[in-house]
């Protein structure tokens, strides 16, 4: 996104939030034209329009003393898919629900797209999250190697990418801030991940992420973390380091 005497140009596929009181309207990039830019509502891809570059203002005038009142500013690919499934899911319970959704990480791409983590398991709130994904322009799937314990989790990007890996990069301990890099290679590739618009590399997230659920061995003895893939079957018991076979060692 740069800007210029006329305003700022933002990318095609940015997200940007109309400014005028009331109006929680956001509509999606899709093109420049000699007008401004093309754009439609973000969460059903229609009511096709055009908005002048002078009307687009940077994020930052929201915190002047004399804001403007109209115009559109750009808003975070992971506010809007956030407010997307929470709408969702608040249709699909019926109920509202602030925990509904635990969180949402995406790149600013929306080619990358993110992930979107649920206290829910998919049975419960799937259907209805794909199917608002869907509208909006996104291609969804489950995505159980981000889960750890319980609930559920949604792999989403574009529509047009769902045949690229659906790996991303291993999240930090803390979320704050993390934007996961998305692989752009094409599914069952046997190079490391690779998110070729950032020429970003990771060569050691080929392993499924581990469940993490506690195994706890008796009294004294300290619990450990589940090693088995996430999402394996509930009939399976968790196990930890201390049940790998070892030299010497009757399994159990």
């Amino acid at each position: 996104m740069k800007t210029t005497s006329a305003g700022i140009v933002p990318r095609t596929g940015t997200l940007l939030r109309a400014l005028r009181p009331g109006s929680r309207a956001i509509v999606r990039v899709m093109d420049l034209s000699t007008d401004g830019l093309a754009v439609v509502d973000a969460a059903a891809l229609n009511r096709p329009r055009t908005v002048p570059l002078s009307a687009v203002h940077p994020y930052e005038m929201l915190y002047r003393s004399r804001p403007p009142r109209s115009g559109y500013v750009p808003v975070p690919e992971h506010d809007f898919v956030h407010q997307l499934l929470d709408a969702a899911l608040c249709e699909a319970l019926g109920r509202d629900d602030p925990h509904a959704v635990v969180y949402v990480r995406a790149q600013p791409d929306w080619a990358s797209g993110g992930i979107a983590r649920f206290p829910y398991e998919y049975e419960q709130i799937g259907p209805a999250c794909t199917k608002a994904l869907a509208r909006a322009g996104y291609g969804a799937e489950s995505a159980p190697w981000h889960v750890s314990g319980f609930g559920s989790a949604l792999r989403f990007r574009r529509q047009d990418c769902r045949h690229l890996c659906p790996a991303l990069a291993k999240p930090p301990r803390n979320l704050e801030g993390w934007e996961p890099w998305s692989c752009d290679r094409e599914r069952g590739h046997t190079e490391p991940h690779h998110n070729l618009k950032m020429s970003y590399h990771w060569a050691d997230d080929t392993q499924p992420e581990p469940c993490g659920a506690w195994v706890f061995h008796g009294p004294g003895l300290p619990p450990g973390g589940c090693l088995l893939p996430a999402g394996h079957p509930p009939t399976q018991r968790h196990r930890d380091i201390s049940d790998e076979p070892r030299p010497g060692r009757i399994p159990q």
